[in-house]
This record gives C-alpha cells, sequence and structure tokens, in this order.
C-alpha cells in the first residue's frame, strides 16, 4: 500500500468513528453543553470540518475553490477554530444542524477526492506557509486523523454527560 493510500484509510477510519458516535446522539442536543465540558457536539463538528479543511486539503493542494463555494471560511474559522481560545461552544441554532452535517460529509467527501488524485511523491514537499503542527504534506495529514480522534475522545465524553452512554458495537 502506498503512504498516501495509508493515510487516506486513517482519515477515512478515523471520520467512521466520528460517524458512529454522531449517529448515537440526537440532533436536539448539538447544542448543549452539558456539565463539566466547555464544548457542544456542534462546535466540534464545526471544528473537525474546519481542522479537516486546513490540515487535509489546504495544506496539501491549496485552498479549493469548491469548500469555499460551500462555506463562508473565514467567518468558520472565527467560530470553530478554538487555538488559544477556551470558547469551544457555538450558541443554539447558530447553523442548523442538518446543514452542518451536511457540510462535514462535504468537506471530507472532498478531502478524499483531493487524496485519491495524488502519489507519494508529495508527501516529503514541506508546506509552503506556517503550519502549527506540520512542516510536511505527511505531517499535515497525519496529524488530521490523530486530530479527528482525540476530537472523538472529547465527543464521547459530551454523550456520555447527555446520559448516551458509550457503545460499543
Amino acid at each position: 500500500m502506498s503512504k498516501i493510500g495509508f493515510l487516506k484509510d486513517q482519515i477515512i477510519e478515523s471520520r467512521n468513528f466520528v460517524n458512529r458516535l454522531i449517529s448515537e446522539i440526537p440532533e436536539d442536543l448539538w447544542y448543549t453543553i452539558p456539565d463539566n465540558t466547555d464544548a457542544n457536539f456542534a462546535w466540534q463538528i464545526g471544528h473537525l470540518m474546519m481542522s479537516q479543511n486546513f490540515h487535509a486539503i489546504t495544506s496539501i493542494t491549496g485552498r479549493n475553490k469548491k469548500v469555499y463555494e460551500l462555506i463562508p471560511v473565514a467567518e468558520f474559522v472565527e467560530i470553530f477554530n478554538g487555538m488559544g481560545s477556551l470558547h469551544r461552544s457555538v450558541e443554539k441554532d447558530l447553523i442548523p444542524t442538518s446543514m452542518l452535517k451536511e457540510q462535514f460529509d462535504t468537506i471530507h467527501t472532498i478531502c478524499l477526492d483531493n487524496l485519491s488524485k495524488l502519489s507519494d511523491d508529495i508527501l516529503s514537499e514541506e508546506i509552503p506557509f506556517k503550519h502549527p503542527i506540520a512542516v510536511t504534506r505527511y505531517e499535515a495529514l497525519s496529524w488530521s486523523f490523530k486530530h479527528e480522534m482525540w476530537h472523538s475522545a472529547e465527543m464521547e465524553a459530551i454523550k456520555k454527560n447527555l446520559n448516551h452512554p458509550v457503545k460499543w458495537i
């Protein structure tokens, strides 16, 4: 298997895990911030969407026109970035949950489509701008799925605190 194939598989696997979590909590609870947490599901989903766009699309192939047609990137970066901020929630119904989920899924599809067109040669190239975690494109893609799994743990805690316990299929 190629390195890009391995990274793509990891991105798919981490998203499948997150999608399982999403399927286990009703959408009417996405904007609820449970006790002992500082985030809600809606923020987590928006954050992962913007993160995947940055780490696995923009850092790899540059700004993607489809992404910018789909979502207001500059506005969403302000809402969902979270870097250095304790504000990790969004106001109820800021974005309808169905729209947020659709955008989340579409960014993922764009990411996988981009990766399908690449070869391992691109992975050793340096990212042409300052990246907070990575120097090379390989490092950015690797961070993308690791970051998603990190947030899946936070989503699991939110879910549990909303009385939706862990379900291991």
